[in-house]
């Protein structure tokens, strides 16, 4: 038998032999535990350098979707839609009424609110946070709402890019679990994709 203290609640576990160098749930917390191996199993996360996958739960990585990146040729219209309308204002009114360019570039400038507040949605309402334990969708800017699959369970780990995607190295990230037919995390506009899954693909069973 193999005797081992749980990461989280610090109780004593006792398995089979058999079960040396797989991941067994705790009896008291329900944390999961990855059972010592005789035989020096790798860990491979941290052979990459990231947080071991036995142990308390940590960070790992923070990602939020990419605002100019994800949607390359809109925010650029967006972003010189007012510089334009500016400019043809301005040689429309210049010659009838002589019309300040000044006043026409801050009124011009508040096309500007909206692409800001849609930063702000993207950014800041959004962010896939991988930890060595689990990874978590939170959605929301003022209310919150999450979406979690622990890395033992992920049957699936889907990347979609098309080609500007590539160019640009953002895409899609769908991540399944063995428990459910769907996807249950679902995050576009991620800058690199393949990083991200190469690191839920460490500590994930082998």
């Amino acid at each position: 038998m193999i005797r081992f203290e749980c990461d989280r609640c610090e109780r004593e576990i006792e398995v089979d032999d058999a079960k040396a160098g797989t991941k067994v749930d705790c009896p008291f917390c329900g944390d999961m535990n990855k059972v010592p191996s005789g035989g020096g199993a790798v860990d491979r996360a941290s052979a990459a350098g990231l947080p071991p996958d036995s142990g308390p739960e940590a960070a790992v990585m923070m990602v939020r979707p990419a605002f100019w990146r994800g949607s390359p040729f809109l925010t650029l219209g967006l972003a010189l839609f007012p510089l334009v309308l500016t400019g043809v204002l301005w040689w429309l009114t210049e010659m009838k009424t002589g019309t300040n360019l000044r006043v026409l570039a801050v009124s011009a400038g508040l096309c500007w609110a909206p692409l800001a507040v849609w930063w702000l949605i993207v950014t800041r309402g959004m962010a896939l946070e991988i930890t060595n334990k689990r990874t978590i969708q939170r959605k929301g800017l003022f209310s919150r709402a999450t979406s979690e699959v622990l890395h033992d369970h992920v049957r699936n780990i889907q990347v979609e890019q098309s080609f500007v995607d590539r160019v640009l190295r953002v895409g899609s990230v769908g991540i399944s679990s063995s428990g459910q037919d769907g996807i249950e995390v679902l995050v576009r506009n991620m800058p690199s994709p393949k990083k991200i899954r190469s690191v839920i693909d460490k500590y994930r069973p082998m």
